[in-house]
């Protein structure tokens, strides 16, 4: 659906709104960027295009959302003109190669990036708006928040959840060689990580899910996990839910019965809950809507 795409398109276009109505003050920055995924990213290059006096802000590293995706994860995009940068020509291509072409422009375009810091708050004061992370404070006339959707993990909320076993995102499924791992989700991050760690050879892949179908998924990740369950090499637990996680094993509920089996690692992908009380907290209404246009 060419979602990098808009975006970059979307990033570019706001960093134009905010130049076009800018105003210079002594010891202010231009712009806050927060955000370094695709659409912080290129805000970033137009900023700096503008000459505009910015930096960008990101918790995590380059690539935002992209950056977690699991190894080789394939990512749909469109060819899209980047500032400064040229023509990106891809379509569909791995993860790596797609952050692979953004580090390379970030070293031929020097920008100020500033990677794991959070933003924590964004305040309006006199003539200017105060931003503060976990290492500094900011001072600007405008701030762009360019987050995503992503938002925090979603946890399960059951005992055990805090054991260093937990973790909410798949990278390199050959870390897990020889352990017995439990995923937990029915959207495409689980579905991809579950087939991936089976793909790998892991001895033992469990995929719970507490709905009775992987509807939510792509077809092609659907084919992925019915091809790992004929290999043997995966077992899927509809209808289920993780009810407590120990050092060595899961306990599941599963149609009504408790089932409990040996575990090494427990990996979450069930979705993300989005930064609501902070999108309120710095005065921006958030309005649900439930099937409405």
């Amino acid at each position: 659906m060419g979602l990098i795409r808009n975006a970059i398109v979307q990033g570019c276009e706001a960093v134009d709104a905010i130049h076009a109505r800018r105003r210079r003050s002594n010891g202010l920055l231009d712009l806050v960027i927060v955000g370094a995924g695709p659409a912080g990213f290129a805000a970033s290059l137009t900023a700096k295009q503008r000459e505009m006096r910015f930096v960008t802000l990101e918790q995590d590293s380059l690539g935002g959302c992209v950056f977690q995706y699991p190894r080789a994860k394939i990512v749909m995009t469109q060819p899209i003109q980047l500032p400064l940068a040229g023509t990106m020509h891809m379509r569909a291509t791995r993860k790596e190669d797609l952050l692979d072409f953004w580090r390379d422009v970030e070293r031929r375009v020097p920008l100020p990036m500033r990677y794991g810091e959070r933003v924590e708050t964004i305040l309006p004061r006199q003539g200017f708006i105060a931003v503060t992370t976990t290492k500094a404070e900011y001072r600007a006339n405008a701030v762009l928040l360019a987050t995503g959707r992503r938002g925090s993990p979603r946890r399960l909320e059951v005992p055990g959840e805090d054991l260093p076993k937990v973790v909410y995102r798949l990278i390199e499924p050959e870390q897990y060689a020889g352990q017995q791992i439990l995923v937990v989700g029915g959207g495409d991050s689980a579905l991809e990580a579950a087939a991936a760690l089976a793909e790998a050879k892991t001895p033992s892949v469990v995929l719970s899910y507490r709905g009775e179908t992987f509807a939510r998924a792509k077809a092609r990740n659907r084919a992925r996990i019915a091809e790992a369950q004929l290999g043997g090499h995966l077992r899927v637990a509809l209808n289920s839910r993780v009810t407590c996680i120990r050092e060595r094993e899961v306990e599941l509920e599963v149609g009504g019965s408790r089932l409990v089996i040996p575990n090494d690692a427990v990996i979450v992908n069930a979705g993300g809950v989005l930064p609501t009380g902070f999108l309120q907290s710095i005065g921006i209404a958030v309005e649900t809507r439930w099937g409405t246009a």
